[in-house]
């Protein structure tokens, strides 16, 4: 075979190589961090990417699904049934939630009947709002890294009593004001920050504390954001004992 024709050969190996890697690897994950799945409207525009074999190991290396893309099955999308909340793990009746209300309540609390298992009223200083409200009615249990967000940058395939671990965390914890809670949805820190300036690097600092406590990974581009709300906050220190984090006992 002469020189030529060895060199057309490899390239055609090459070729079928290159080929071959591309039917494996059918999920783009682009510089921003969007995991772009074959039937994703991007995929084909996305010409710098890293290639995974599949939709779960790009979410599990701290990849997001596009805000477009709702093609998914039950395997590989988000449901909040996956994550058991609200546990009551010491069996004394008060799940987490009773035991996030009594934890953070600046007076004795009240309860719904005898039983003292669920909680009605108190006092809470709100760190979002800087409110102090009184009604457990006006009072959602926040994650501060939302379950959805979690799930997008590295849970997705964290086994069930994983989930649930993270999910009843009273680190991650926080009795706030629900309307707050409702508007700051599933967003990270460079979307949505808590009104009540005082508390925000706080937050920015504590969220940023459950990523790594969890080894969830944000994107590049996320990543930078990250840093930037960090650095605004220099000199100051997180706090994990500002809030209670130990279940009431």
């Amino acid at each position: 075979m002469t020189r030529q024709g060895v060199f057309s050969a490899f390239l055609l190996l090459i070729s079928a190589l290159t080929i071959g890697a591309c039917k494996a690897d059918t999920v783009k994950m682009s510089r921003s961090g969007l995991c772009h799945p074959e039937d994703s409207a991007h995929y084909q525009r996305t010409q710098s990417f890293t290639p995974y074999a599949n939709l779960e190991s790009c979410l599990a290396d701290g990849g997001r699904l596009p805000k477009n893309y709702t093609k998914q099955t039950s395997e590989n999308s988000y449901h909040r049934g996956n994550w058991p909340h609200w546990l009551d793990t010491d069996h004394d009746c008060q799940d987490a939630r009773a035991e996030v209300l009594i934890a953070q309540s600046h007076s004795d609390v009240s309860y719904t009947t005898q039983a003292r298992c669920t909680v009605t009223s108190g006092q809470w200083h709100d760190p979002y709002s800087g409110q102090l409200l009184r009604n457990d009615d006006d009072l959602d249990i926040d994650h501060i890294v939302p379950l959805k967000f979690a799930y997008e940058h590295g849970a997705a395939t964290w086994s069930r009593s994983q989930k649930a671990q993270f999910a009843n965390d009273m680190e991650n914890l926080l009795a706030v004001d629900d309307g707050l809670n409702r508007s700051k949805g599933a967003k990270g820190p460079w979307q949505w920050l808590p009104p009540h300036q005082d508390y925000r690097c706080q937050y920015i600092q504590r969220f940023n504390y459950i990523m790594s406590k969890y080894d969830l990974r944000y994107s590049q581009n996320e990543k930078d954001q990250v840093q930037s709300l960090l650095q605004s906050c220099v000199g100051e220190t997180l706090n994990l004992s500002a809030l209670p984090t130990t279940l009431h006992q």
